[in-house]
């Protein structure tokens, strides 16, 4: 399982080095690899990772513009404003990820040669911020035949990576796994609490607080320097 961290933080859950070697492997080329890549490396909530859109993406500056997230209203899959002010924001990405949308995006432009015609039938129409209707391929996680992947794409995995690997996965312990990760390499508070866009720094402060593996180790080495 992956390991809950103590007293006020219980809230928080984090995946130590070895389930993440586990579900690196797991997840690598499968339709979800994408969605993983943007949990791990931006720590974005689910509705915003399967919100986003290609034009959010500047490979080349290495920044994602969340805006926008991706709910089911009346039945209906939607775009739909974020819940708070500071959940719009400039996530960076790092060379791991940078690389890895260069191959994606090489990929999506055969995808739509290749399956031009398979693709167009298989789109969905989702309403978007401004009432205007956009198609699913315009979405980072749509899948190479056009079809659409949806905040409910990742139930299948939680339940075979319980099942085959004795890992709990929500989509969720990605992003504070991503933050626990952070905090332990010292990064300034305002600058993790701007990327993970929570509403205010005590959300953030509660990962500097807490005690991890990563925090212990840190901790031995500077107690062996004294």
């Amino acid at each position: 399982m992956p390991k809950l961290k103590i007293d006020d933080d219980l809230d928080i859950v984090y995946f130590d080095e070895k389930q993440i070697e586990q579900l690196d492997g797991y997840f690598k080329d499968t339709n979800a690899e994408t969605a993983y890549m943007l949990g791990k490396y931006c720590g974005l909530r689910i509705n915003e990772c399967y919100g986003l859109k290609w034009s959010n993406v500047d490979i080349k500056n290495g920044i994602i513009t969340i805006d926008r997230q991706m709910q089911y209203q009346d039945g209906l899959i939607k775009m739909v404003s974020l819940k708070t002010r500071n959940a719009r924001r400039k996530v960076y990405m790092c060379s791991k990820l940078k690389k890895y949308f260069k191959k994606l995006i090489k990929q999506w432009k055969q995808d739509n040669k290749e399956l031009e015609l398979q693709r167009q039938q298989n789109q969905t129409m989702i309403q978007d911020l401004n009432g205007e209707m956009i198609s699913s391929l315009e979405l980072v996680n749509s899948l190479p035949n056009g079809k659409i992947q949806t905040v409910n794409s990742m139930k299948y995995h939680s339940r075979t990576l319980q099942e085959k690997n004795n890992i709990t996965f929500k989509y969720h312990y990605l992003r504070h796994t991503y933050g626990t990760n952070l905090a332990v390499l010292n990064t300034p508070e305002h600058l993790l609490c701007n990327q993970m866009g929570h509403s205010n720094s005590q959300v953030t402060h509660k990962y500097y607080i807490a005690v991890s593996e990563k925090g212990i180790d840190e901790l031995l080495k500077n107690l062996e320097k004294m």
